[in-house]
């Protein structure tokens, strides 16, 4: 049973981005997690460069794939890579995808993911059953992915740990440092689904083990649909099989007529085709404005609004199924729910009250970003019975 007294944050103040989501002028929209709302900027952006292709047609297209190096570069930045290390996806199943084809798997090998992983970071894995490749599951003790658990299952034949930065239905964050250093001593692959924590809080691929980091846009990053990226470590780059290859990814992409040119030596062998540029205008976008206001100060001011609302629900007798006991293994994520009423009845009284979530299994989740406040909060809790 969680404290009564649940310790919180000062909460630091960001309002002055606010005015940049409109949104705010009509819910108090909680629900980063699933799809964030676009800001201006990235509205701006994407709208320019619509108008750009509508009048004046494919003229600009240097400018285009400037910009395109320029948001691989802040990607790097977001999260200390290298910009060689980083390649553009359509979203975190296609980047999911690159690695578990690209692996040179052999039958009997076995890899190693967790029992409450979102299905984007099932799907890739299991389809390597036909392989001959075994899919081992760590259990989730009271919501918690341990590192022994993940320990105990690792054999000779273990190739590689997919798991979560945040897992999505509880909110955990995973120890990414000590697993990826688990995984470093006996030389396993270490492949991280980043998208329920890319935005909000900090990771820096220099301080965790991290061999392949997967994200897409749409949610904490606060970008289009349809724009994501994967991070392959330098040394594995050549490493990884590209299954799918095309004219983006090889280096004399534009002698049209020579049809032997080698693939890149960096992660642009993994883009085929022509990419999403529209969205990863936005996406750049998005990104200069998260950096701008700090990933840090984004963190500390997200775990603010989960306290504010920890403490609200646990006055109001909510149970909470989000893990709370160590501060480290918080996201922006919470999720809870009540013996007493029905989570539709829940989910029905937040809506009237124009308090945007998710409701995720047996659970309401709640997933404020930077720029929301207390009065998103304050409505939410004032809404439930």
């Amino acid at each position: 049973m969680e404290s009564k007294s649940y310790p919180r944050r000062t909460l630091m103040s960001l309002t002055k981005y606010r005015h940049l989501f409109p949104i705010t002028k009509e819910y108090a929209y909680l629900n980063h997690a699933a799809t964030a709302p676009y800001s201006v900027p990235v509205a701006r952006a994407m709208d320019d460069f619509i108008t750009n292709r509508h009048r004046r047609g494919g003229l600009d297209i240097q400018k285009w794939e400037d910009r395109l190096e320029k948001v691989r570069e802040l990607v790097a930045q977001l999260i200390a890579a290298a910009p060689e290390e980083i390649a553009f996806t359509s979203n975190t199943s296609h980047s999911l995808n690159v690695v578990a084809s690209g692996i040179d798997w052999r039958q009997g090998d076995n890899l190693i993911g967790a029992e409450t992983e979102f299905p984007a970071n099932v799907y890739p894995w299991s389809n390597l059953q036909r392989l001959g490749v075994e899919v081992r599951f760590a259990p989730a003790h009271d919501n918690r992915i341990l590192v022994e658990d993940i320990a105990a299952l690792m054999d000779e034949h273990t190739r590689l740990v997919a798991l979560s930065f945040v897992e999505f239905a509880t909110g955990f964050r995973n120890d990414l440092r000590a697993i990826g250093q688990l995984c470093w001593e006996r030389g396993i692959y270490f492949c991280v689904d980043g998208i329920q924590g890319l935005g909000a809080l900090d990771l820096k691929v220099t301080q965790s083990p991290i061999d392949f980091l997967a994200a897409g846009g749409p949610k904490w990053l606060m970008g289009p649909i349809g724009a994501g990226f994967l991070y392959c470590r330098r040394a594995l780059i050549e490493k990884l099989i590209p299954i799918r290859v095309g004219w983006w990814g090889v280096v004399d992409r534009d002698d049209y007529f020579r049809y032997d040119s080698p693939l890149r030596d960096d992660a642009r062998r993994f883009e085929e085709g022509s990419l999403n540029l529209l969205g990863i205008h936005g996406l750049g976008a998005s990104l200069e404005l998260l950096l701008e206001v700090g990933i840090p100060r984004i963190e500390e001011r997200v775990l603010g609004l989960t306290d504010h609302l920890i403490a609200g629900l646990q006055e109001r007798g909510y149970h909470i199924t989000t893990p709370l006991a160590s501060p480290q293994e918080r996201s922006g994520i919470v999720c809870f729910n009540h013996p007493h009423h029905a989570l539709d009845d829940l989910e029905q009284q937040l809506s009237k009250a124009r308090v945007i979530i998710s409701k995720r299994g047996q659970v309401i989740r709640v997933s404020p970003h930077f720029y929301n406040d207390e009065t998103d909060i304050d409505q939410l809790l004032s809404a439930l019975p």
